[in-house]
């Protein structure tokens, strides 16, 4: 009878945890006449929710309410059973436009895999009527909101998501060029040459990775050499983009040209990267 109690016990703690774990929970953020409301079907965490299902946002203005629904169907990090929901929901604010009100932001993600589907629904104030309107962005891996110029207008930096796996499966590590975005009006306006200090940065340490991935294919410090070799292919290309972006385009394609020449990736692949680099506006 004993053991049979702890077993009834057991399972009530259980489907209780469940029957929680189902209920709709929300979270919730503010900023100056701005409270948002993230609610979903999920479990709940400090600041998101995982399993979410059933997604709506809703958005007050002075205590009034200016939105209230779901957001569109995502693309990348979605629950399975449900397209306007997510593994991983998160919600944040930020003013994006230096209009001094901040913009809604719901990033979600699959939850798992470390890139790339993490992917930004922004919910943007029309000042002239009034209304919200949904900005959706697919970074990838990761972004970050950030003044980078002291204008008090926020930047978005991410990486160029055309780059992954491009040259190599991502088994071998991935490297993206660096990309800044800007909010202007209802539209992201890539603004990633109006920062070169940001891409310096970058590139420095592309450079430096660079060299010691060199050094393994080679034999000059212990590691993987045929991994190495394989994980040149994207380090350089992401390197010789932001030199391009830098206004130095014979360093960056110099660099590939020594490669080449030392035999650590192939002459194919310098065409077949500085012809994507072309298309890509990498100029």
């Amino acid at each position: 009878m004993y053991c049979a109690g702890i077993v009834v016990s057991v399972i009530a703690a259980v489907s209780a945890a469940f029957v929680a774990a189902l209920a709709p929970v929300s979270v919730t953020a503010s900023s100056g006449p701005v409270t948002a409301t993230l609610t979903a079907t999920g479990a709940l965490g400090a600041d998101s929710i995982t399993g979410a299902t059933a997604v709506r946002v809703r958005i007050q203005r002075d205590g009034r309410v200016a939105f209230d629904g779901p957001l569109r169907p995502c693309r990348f990090g979605c629950d399975p059973d449900d397209p306007t929901g997510a593994r991983f929901a998160g919600l944040s604010l930020a003013d994006l436009d230096g209009d001094g009100e901040a913009e809604v932001l719901i990033d979600r993600s699959d939850g798992f895999t470390p890139c790339c589907t993490l992917e930004t629904a922004i919910l943007r104030r029309n000042p002239e009527t009034g209304a919200y309107g949904e900005i959706d962005r697919h970074w990838g891996e990761s972004y970050r909101v950030a003044d980078l110029d002291g204008d008090r207008r926020a930047e978005l930096v991410t990486g160029d998501l055309r780059f992954y796996e491009r040259f190599a499966p991502r088994l071998v590590g991935f490297q993206l060029p660096v990309k800044v975005l800007q909010l202007r009006g209802p539209a992201l306006v890539d603004v990633t040459r109006s920062h070169p200090g940001t891409v310096r940065r970058h590139t420095r340490s592309l450079g430096r990775l660079l060299r010691t991935t060199d050094a393994i294919a080679d034999g000059r410090r212990p590691g993987n050499r045929v991994l190495a070799r394989a994980g040149l292919r994207p380090q350089l290309a992401a390197y010789d983009a932001e030199e391009r972006l830098l206004g130095r385009r014979a360093i960056g394609d110099r660099r590939v040209a020594r490669e080449v020449a030392r035999g650590r990736v192939s002459a194919g692949y310098r065409r077949a990267l500085l012809r994507f680099l072309l298309r890509t506006g990498y100029r």
